[in-house]
């Protein structure tokens, strides 16, 4: 009987060491977890105040424009701020270039078109995002020969935009973007219509 109870004694000491010996790993195992940080988070960082610009090339069109619309050089600036982890405000400011020369009725000259609008940018996944704007936008056709302006006129404008980020860095991100403007000018007896712009550009973007 005395044998048993000594048995059972030394069992339950045995069981009480195995139990602690397990619980002190698991503080040390546990510790040492919780002391690195966790891993960055995927992609770029965004946050407040943003801003960027890009450049690229496209067309100017609008029915009956002829040759003082065509291929164009691009230019947009873009400054605003995040109002959620992927979403973001901002004002875009987008403008084209097209030359023109040989024309029968103004010479040669520059088209110059404008969509100015407050967008608000959206990032489904962390590389891709989707643009939408509304504002104004304006015209301005300039001769060289006669050293006149052709046309200048302002109209109600749209912007959609998409993209996605090639390059990523903690607070910058360098991205290849397709833009389509819309332009309504219809304010005067002459005026040119609707106007499009559509092109592909580069950006420069930071957060």
């Amino acid at each position: 009987m005395f044998q048993r109870k000594l048995l059972m004694v030394a069992l339950g000491a045995a069981l009480l060491t195995i139990l602690g010996s397990a619980s002190v790993a698991q503080a040390q195992y546990y510790g040492r977890r919780g002391y690195y940080a966790p891993p960055p988070p995927r992609g770029v960082y965004r946050s407040g105040v943003i801003a960027g610009f890009s450049f690229g090339f496209g067309g100017i069109s609008a029915s009956g424009c002829g040759d003082l619309c065509g291929i164009s050089g691009f230019g947009e600036a873009h400054l605003g701020g995040m109002i959620a982890p992927n979403v973001a405000v901002m004002g875009d400011f987008w403008e084209g270039l097209h030359y023109f020369s040989g024309n029968p009725n103004v010479g040669s000259g520059q088209t110059y078109n404008g969509v100015y609008t407050a967008a608000l940018q959206w990032w489904p996944t962390y590389n891709v995002w989707l643009k939408g704007g509304l504002g104004f936008g304006r015209i301005q056709i300039n001769s060289d020969y006669a050293y006149y302006s052709v046309d200048d006129e302002t109209g109600f404008a749209f912007l959609l935009a998409g993209g996605i980020e090639i390059m990523q860095s903690y607070n910058f991100a360098l991205d290849l973007q397709l833009r389509y403007g819309n332009v309504a000018y219809g304010g005067a007896a002459n005026s040119i219509g609707d106007v499009s712009m559509y092109g592909l550009m580069i950006g420069f973007n930071w957060y």
